[in-house]
């Protein structure tokens, strides 16, 4: 048995990294700010990492909240914290790639994916301090634009959220793919 969920949106990698043309120009614009006016530091997650993570999750969390007071949203945004904390606990088992942004020696970002298949990375968590202008942009395609092997990145549904809608829609993906959940007759 299958019940069709929100449907995944799939970008060219290429797309996601060169920023080209008017389409991008407000996410490009966010970039350059960020990397004229901050120092900062990229690089990978080690176990170290993993409760600063949690904090900063936990910060956008209240972020996220204070914009849209939505109980089920409420509720989604703590079991994607769940998760998070399970991946981050099984990181070394697991084959996700990773990327970290720190400013002033604290984390501020950092996102995770994995491979879906040979032409697609997936992107599963991308969470920045949202007081920070443009580094969401920059971490998403300075992430992207490590995905060297892959025609394809996937970033997920939208869960039905319009803000979060609107977010991947601005990107320009180029489809969005049929998504569904698989269960076992009873």
């Amino acid at each position: 048995m299958s019940v069709e969920k929100f449907p995944d949106y799939l970008c060219q990698r290429k797309d996601l990294v060169e920023l080209k043309g008017d389409r991008f120009k407000s996410k490009r614009a966010c970039v350059n700010y960020f990397q004229k006016h901050y120092r900062f530091e990229y690089s990978r997650f080690t176990v170290r990492y993993k409760n600063e993570c949690l904090r900063l999750y936990d910060y956008w969390m209240r972020q996220r909240q204070e914009k849209h007071k939505d109980i089920v949203y409420e509720g989604m945004l703590g079991d994607s914290r769940n998760c998070l904390e399970v991946l981050l606990d099984n990181f070394g088992k697991l084959n996700c790639s990773s990327g970290l942004v720190k400013i002033d020696n604290r984390i501020r970002a950092f996102t995770f994916g994995f491979s879906l298949n040979r032409d697609t990375f997936c992107i599963l968590y991308e969470i920045s301090d949202l007081s920070i202008k443009g580094l969401s942009q920059y971490i998403f395609r300075r992430f992207c634009a490590e995905q060297k092997n892959y025609r394809y990145i996937n970033i997920m549904d939208d869960s039905g959220l319009q803000n979060l809608r609107e977010v991947k829609l601005s990107y320009r993906p180029f489809r969005l793919v049929s998504s569904f959940i698989a269960s076992r007759k009873q």
